[in-house]
């Protein structure tokens, strides 16, 4: 957050201007409008954008404190080249997802964030742009829900589990049907990482609604998340299904595969995703094979099925692998 006589400079491209990066950031930041101003470059030209850094009035300032972390390679080199000349001027870079940032200029040296920021849910999305509505209420008790998983995880499939296959009948009508066609999935798996990575309510969502703040569509959502949740600043993101064995198609999986990755490019460089579907897949070689293709293409770090989830406490541990 900005500190009383703060000012905020954003270099930027039009390309970014279009989507609203710099407001969007600024709205994050809590910045006022007189807090702030954007400068747009061509982010390829070195030269240019040196040309329009010298043309800049630039605030009197005690001191210019300049993070070239991000933008692209020529916009970093060209910032630093003209920021390095300036006696005023400390420079720094600070990889993500580490707690040291590199001091880069008038010396180096790496300086340790004792305590670094956690950023909460709301906060990152909102950084990417989105607004979100998510209900982390639970249908059922954790211990009714963890008793269904037992049941499919026990049965070998949730088709063979009395309570599911009687809400699948059209003439089921109770409030609860929602839940056992597949809501108790998303619910179980919410409540497993939750407790098992210590995350808190603000960490971690449930049936998240998300809506671009720039969008002008007048839908409830432009995207919706089965479960999100924000570990050492990175997003990670699940689209959960509960199939029947018949009904897990190629076609019906790879769709699960799709929803998920085609959201996964706006959520910023480090956003992980991944898929659980609680039906089994055997021994299919052709399947497992598939899935394995089709993830790497749509950059999904992993597809989970019911055998993966039989073991919780390897389960955690393959999600655990991905969390570093």
């Amino acid at each position: 957050m900005a500190r009383p006589g703060d000012h905020h400079i954003f270099l930027t491209t039009d390309e970014m201007e279009n989507k609203q990066k710099s407001v969007t950031l600024a709205e994050t930041l809590k910045l006022r409008d007189n807090q702030f101003e954007v400068i747009s470059v061509n982010p390829n030209k070195p030269n240019a954008i040196l040309d329009i850094l010298k043309k800049c009035k630039w605030p009197k300032a005690e001191k210019f404190i300049v993070n070239i972390t991000g933008g692209t390679k020529m916009m970093s080199q060209a910032v630093f080249m003209f920021f390095s000349q300036q006696e005023s001027a400390e420079i720094y870079y600070w990889p993500i997802g580490v707690n040291v940032m590199e001091q880069l200029h008038p010396e180096l040296k790496e300086i340790t964030i004792e305590y670094p920021v956690q950023l909460d849910l709301k906060t990152y999305f909102m950084a990417h742009g989105y607004d979100y509505n998510g209900s982390a209420t639970l249908h059922q008790s954790k211990e009714k829900t963890d008793e269904l998983f037992r049941k499919v995880v026990g049965a070998g499939s949730a088709e063979k589990v009395l309570e599911i296959l009687q809400a699948k009948r059209e003439d089921y009508l109770r409030p609860d049907k929602q839940y056992y066609l597949g809501g108790w999935f998303e619910e179980w798996l919410y409540n497993f990482l939750k407790t098992k990575l210590n995350l808190k309510a603000h960490q971690i969502g449930l049936n998240m609604k998300l809506k671009s703040r720039k969008s002008v569509r007048r839908t409830e959502s432009d995207n919706e998340i089965d479960i999100a949740f924000v570990y050492n600043n990175k997003l990670f993101f699940w689209e959960c299904k509960v199939y029947y064995t018949r009904s897990a198609t190629g076609k019906k999986i790879g769709e699960a595969v799709y929803k998920v990755s085609s959201l996964r490019n706006t959520l910023g460089l480090q956003a992980t995703s991944f898929v659980a579907l609680m039906v089994p897949f055997g021994n299919n070689a052709a399947r497992k094979n598939y899935l394995k293709d089709l993830s790497q293409l749509m950059q999904v770090k992993k597809v989970f099925s019911l055998e993966d989830m039989r073991d919780k406490e390897r389960f955690l541990k393959n999600i655990e692998e991905y969390l570093i």
